[in-house]
């Protein structure tokens, strides 16, 4: 089998309903899940912390528009929301980040 071929699968709309709905329905749990976390906000150097790079690497992040900094003039405020964000992102190419 060649690596852009993909496998067909036929299945009944009774199937592709239950396929569905299990998908609707973990995606509303981590919505819910997100809406009812609260907000906390850190630092620069928290948000380094949590994230496992330095300062300066969490300031690039911000220029590059991976993080919103949500500090005014010279503060840089990193919501916990953005952090989860990005902690769970399952790929993360070099790219965006370098």
């Amino acid at each position: 089998m060649n690596i852009n071929e993909r496998p067909i699968y036929q299945i009944d709309s009774k199937q592709l309903e239950w396929v569905l709905a299990q998908l609707l329905d973990k995606k509303f749990e981590e919505l819910i899940d997100r809406i009812n976390t609260p907000e906390i906000i850190h630092t620069r150097d928290e948000a380094a912390d949590l994230l496992g790079v330095r300062p300066n690497t969490v300031s690039s992040y911000i220029e590059r528009g991976i993080l919103t900094n949500k500090g005014v003039g010279r503060k840089v405020l990193i919501s916990s929301k953005e952090l989860d964000r990005i902690l769970n992102k399952k790929h993360v190419s070099y790219r965006q980040i370098a």
